[in-house]
């Protein structure tokens, strides 16, 4: 059983969202933009934890629209599917469809702040349910974002020596018993012992006289010094997680090391815990990168995903987290308009065929980049090098204005486009204005032509028609004379296409010709043709060589997609 999508309607920051989730679904978005929100969404109808008054709605609940209206009624609505458990089955009987389709909703209304909880197998027609019975087979395990590492290390420590103490065998319960007996034995031993150190006896000493002194009823009373417990089951009950390295005992470690503790032993108690059979447990951690060093996050993310028996939510803001999800396993929520909603509705099959498409990239495609406000495409790293140094000189703080460069290793800009697009972050693009040879026509006579493989790409990119192919020795400075060039840069450029006249070493020559003519002791066109040798290489020492001179015409071409990108990520 798994959870198919959420719909919030007019809850919080969210007018109305329709979130599809996967089974290790993670959850990203800039700060309050509704993580936490969707979550607490979640919780409200399967979090057992939350009591009957702690799920009572509140007038912050309700979605108040950017022209300040309030909503009078909120919605939440989780729909399921795969639901074969006998179970809970037996629990939601009449609810479930014949498919394995079950629908829970939440509704409140303002006015009286009432709320209802139905339940049904079709979401046009579901029932008012009396309570939430169906907490005692199906329901949601969370660990919130602010955690109090080490008082919440203690308390899962109880709970994880409750449950191991109720899963014994009876021999086992009968052999720790004897074992307790002669451990409460020891224990009492080691009490008379510590408190007869003629050290520890002559600290209590004075305070004993103290008490007395001051009131007749601390006569027959003694205050001593020994290991805190009265009897053996307290000293079990005080128990504190110790560590060890290389057999030696040390202290348990910072908040990164205590943070790991911590989620493992809400693991271990989470499956100690979990009936597979009669129960399905929907698992949700927030920010759980919290302290962790960038390696240890995405073995974190790794475990997460594969250690817990259940469908799994996460919500994060590291890109090593999110680099061990697909990315059609990602929520990507973002503002629009005053509210908040999911890119392509969440978890959606267009994101799946987009990464499909991918192939080999898969393993390049830095996360970073799902959680920018926008990115740049460019073709490979000499225009990484080229353009991160054009923004620094420029003033433009693309972290700040949270922008990503993104090389895509080649020309293969399309997959990228895809997923761009899927999780609904903008994006521009620059290409060089390739133009090559093409046969055609059968292989014994074949004829020769030229393709304007940068223009057509461009176009292809645009969703605009492509251009037929030239008669030789047709070549990229005659589609700058023709005006070829000037045409299609005009139709493709309002997409964020940005079409090199020739390559980027050209264009660098006709901006920035000061910079590039004496390179490296090289008249211009040999200083070009160096430029295009090594080009990562080269394009390092040249930028290393304008420092901060390396600064473009303002409405040049060469700025364009940094302008392009910066403001639409100040629209996001």
């Amino acid at each position: 059983m798994k959870i198919d999508y959420i719909e919030l309607h007019q809850y919080r920051n969210f007018a109305d969202a329709h979130i599809n989730l996967a089974r290790n679904t993670l959850v990203i978005g800039g700060n309050d933009v509704g993580k936490t929100n969707m979550v607490h969404a979640l919780r409200v109808l399967l979090d057992k934890s939350l009591s009957d008054a702690d799920i009572e709605p509140s007038a912050r609940d309700f979605h108040c629209s950017p022209n300040g209206l309030q909503a009078d009624t909120f919605r939440i609505r989780i729909a399921f599917s795969e639901v074969t458990q006998d179970a809970v089955l037996s629990q939601l009987k009449g609810y479930v469809s014949a498919t394995g389709h079950f629908f829970l909703e939440f509704r409140a209304s303002r006015a009286d702040l009432t709320y209802a909880i139905c339940a049904g197998h079709d979401p046009a027609a579901l029932e008012e349910i009396s309570s939430r019975f169906y907490l005692k087979h199906l329901h949601l395990k969370y660990i919130h974002s602010q955690r109090d590492l080490l008082r919440y290390i203690r308390s899962e420590k109880r709970h994880l020596l409750r449950l191991a103490q109720e899963s014994r065998t009876p021999e086992q319960a009968n052999a720790d018993a004897n074992a307790l007996q002669a451990l409460g034995q020891l224990l009492d031993t080691v009490n008379t012992g510590v408190k007869n150190l003629h050290y520890v006896f002559a600290a209590t000493e004075d305070l004993n006289d103290e008490l007395k002194a001051l009131a007749h009823h601390h006569a027959g009373y003694d205050v001593s010094l020994d290991t805190g417990a009265i009897d053996i089951q307290q000293f079990i009950e005080q128990l504190e997680l110790g560590a060890s390295t290389n057999g030696s005992r040390v202290m348990l470690g910072g908040d990164g090391r205590n943070n790991q503790i911590l989620l493992a032993l809400w693991k271990a108690k989470s499956v100690l815990e979990h009936d597979q059979d009669n129960e399905v447990v929907i698992y949700c951690v927030e920010e759980p990168e919290a302290h962790l060093h960038p390696h240890q996050q995405r073995k974190l993310a790794a475990y997460l995903i594969s250690a817990l028996p259940g469908q799994t939510i996460v919500t994060s803001h590291s890109p090593q987290i999110a680099a061990s999800y697909r990315p059609d396993s990602v929520v990507r929520l973002l503002r629009d308009g005053g509210q908040s909603r999911a890119a392509s509705q969440g978890c959606a099959a267009c994101i799946e065929s987009a990464w499909t498409g991918l192939g080999y990239r898969m393993s390049i495609l830095p996360a970073e980049a799902f959680f920018a406000s926008a990115v740049m495409l460019v073709e490979g790293p000499s225009e990484m090098l080229f353009y991160a140094a054009l923004a620094r000189t420029h003033g433009f703080d693309l972290d700040q204005r949270n922008v990503s460069l993104l090389s895509v290793d080649g020309v293969s800009f399309e997959v990228y486009k895809r997923v761009l697009n899927a999780l609904e972050i903008p994006w521009a693009m620059r290409t060089d204005n390739d133009v090559s040879d093409i046969s055609t026509g059968p292989r014994s006579s074949p004829v020769v032509l030229r393709q304007l493989a940068g223009m057509n790409r461009a176009l292809t990119l645009a969703g605009q028609s492509t251009l037929p192919h030239r008669n030789p020795p047709y070549d990229r400075q005659t589609s700058l004379t023709d005006g070829t060039w000037q045409s299609v840069s005009q139709h493709v450029a309002p997409f964020g296409i940005f079409l090199s006249r020739i390559d980027l070493e050209h264009d660098i020559a006709a901006e920035l010709s000061p910079l590039l003519a004496g390179f490296n002791g090289l008249a211009l066109p040999e200083a070009i043709e160096y430029l295009q040798g090594k080009k990562a290489t080269r394009m390092q020492e040249f930028v290393v060589h304008c420092g901060a001179k390396l600064l473009a015409p303002l409405n040049g071409d060469l700025l364009k997609p940094l302008h392009y990108c910066t403001s639409a990520a100040a629209q996001a």
